[in-house]
């Protein structure tokens, strides 16, 4: 379905059609020496490309296209919701210009949906545990935060806290977020199947509100949604959920923020896809937009991680 806007028409929808479809331009990104003959083909372009996936950063997409837009208005991009399982299913099938994802697509999709697929890791994103505002619990370590998503440990009395049941809101299967923080917690284990959560919702905007509304709840978002009302982050393993502390590695749960795209993209969308990807990756959305969207410029990090979640020094 094709839908024409305004320049700054956001469209909300619920659930996983939750979308944002703004008019938007190209800016100066050419990679030639000849900045007068480079910007006039830019301005010259037009064409409409869809952006879906990861709602973690889904924010940080949308505040760059808002950007991206100032200069040029003659390219539209959709940019909607679902979650990295559908981001990166729907890129490997070439539904998408762009898939996000919070996770490696090695992950999610099988080797023979890897071919021809490029991978543009355009932020950092941190991730921990949050729980609703009255809860007086505010460190938990890696371990009691295992034995929590894993069912084990149902009381908050069993982790210093005043007596009260656990209320464990999960995201929904196919979530980068979730996938990020079982690796980094559940470290390869899997939760029985007797254990259920209070609610498996779809976005990180649901967590937040289900949190908040949920009397000693606890979930997981990305650091640009920890400051919310009626919820409080926690700490881990003493370790506080900050932008230096992703950067030195001491935080364990993080993740890189991918916006895969396709070699054999066709050729009447190829130019905008890759005109927003350098655009992204320039050193003044980096340096500017990316932290102060919540996110972390990739070259700031003093670690990397690999696919299979290996950690080295940069």
């Amino acid at each position: 379905m094709s839908t024409n806007v305004s320049r700054r028409q956001f469209l909300g929808m619920t659930g996983t059609a939750a979308a944002v479809v703004a008019g938007l331009g190209l800016v100066g990104c050419s990679s030639g020496s000849d900045t007068g003959d480079a910007g006039s083909a830019a301005a010259d372009l037009s064409g409409s490309i869809s952006c879906s996936g990861a709602t973690s950063f889904q924010p940080l997409v949308e505040a760059a296209a808002e950007q991206f837009y100032e200069t040029y208005p003659n390219v539209s991009i959709a940019i909607s919701a679902g979650g990295s399982g559908q981001g990166l299913s729907q890129i490997a099938e070439g539904s998408v210009q762009i898939g996000r994802s919070d996770v490696f697509a090695e992950a999610k999709l099988e080797e023979d949906q890897l071919a021809g697929l490029v991978d543009h890791q355009v932020a950092i994103v941190g991730m921990g545990p949050i729980v609703h505002a009255d809860v007086d619990v505010d460190d938990l370590t890696l371990e009691q935060l295992k034995g929590i998503f894993m069912g084990e440990i149902t009381d908050w009395e069993e982790v210093g806290g005043t007596a009260g049941a656990i209320q464990v809101i999960q995201r929904e299967a196919g979530s980068g977020t979730r996938a990020t923080f079982e690796d980094a917690v559940l470290a390869g284990e899997t939760a029985p199947d007797s254990f259920r959560p209070v609610a498996e919702v779809d976005s990180s905007g649901t967590v937040i509100e289900q949190v908040a509304q949920t009397e000693g709840s606890i979930s997981y978002v990305a650091f640009n949604y920890m400051e919310n009302d009626g919820i409080k982050a926690l700490s881990v393993d003493g370790v506080e959920p900050t932008r230096e502390s992703v950067e030195s590695g001491d935080f364990a749960i993080w993740s890189y923020e991918h916006m895969y795209t396709r070699e054999d993209e066709a050729e009447e969308t190829k130019a905008v896809t890759d005109a927003f990807i350098e655009f992204l990756l320039s050193e003044d959305v980096q340096q500017n937009l990316v932290p102060e969207q919540g996110f972390i410029p990739v070259a700031d990090m003093q670690v990397k991680k690999d696919a299979e979640g290996n950690v080295t020094e940069a």
